[in-house]
């Protein structure tokens, strides 16, 4: 019987670029202001009806808040795990057939907050690419080899 060496769970920083969070924020402020700027112009508002839309725009602050800052990337024994926000994908090592740099960052599965992403092609799920920036690219592309053998490398630069 083969013994199977342990494979470590390994997180990964997500690399950020100062424009675009600094746009995500724009963003959500620019978001809450089209919310609430209207809403208190008006007359005759009453206090649930102010509670209710404080309510709504804070609960929009805090989504699009977690989709902006709370990306992740952890490589466990099985899969890697990525995560936007309250949205999680995991990736079986099996099902990823290439790694490349990313053509186009906007469009697809986009996990990223910088402008250098890497692409992860896959066989299963919804999507068949998604878009990531870990921090160290050189030491996310090393474990992702070491742990799918068959994994074919495109252009990187």
């Amino acid at each position: 019987m083969a013994v199977r060496a342990e494979v470590r769970t390994m997180r990964f920083r997500v690399k950020r670029d100062g424009r675009l969070e600094a746009g995500g924020l724009f963003f959500i402020g620019l978001l809450d202001m089209v919310i609430l700027l209207p809403y208190f112009r008006s007359e005759g508002a009453t206090l649930l009806s102010d509670v209710v839309v404080v309510c709504i725009a804070l609960g929009l602050t805090v989504l699009m808040g977690w989709l902006l800052f709370g990306i992740s990337y952890v490589m466990d024994a099985e899969g890697l795990i990525v995560t936007v926000g309250p949205f999680r994908s995991k990736i079986l090592y099996g099902h990823i057939t290439r790694v490349s740099k990313a053509n186009n960052r906007w469009i697809g599965y986009r996990a990223t907050m910088s402008k250098d992403t890497l692409e992860i092609h896959y066989r299963s799920g919804r999507f068949t690419s998604v878009k990531l920036s870990p921090a160290d690219k050189q030491r996310f592309i090393e474990e992702l080899v070491r742990r799918c053998p068959s994994l074919i490398i495109g252009p990187l630069e």
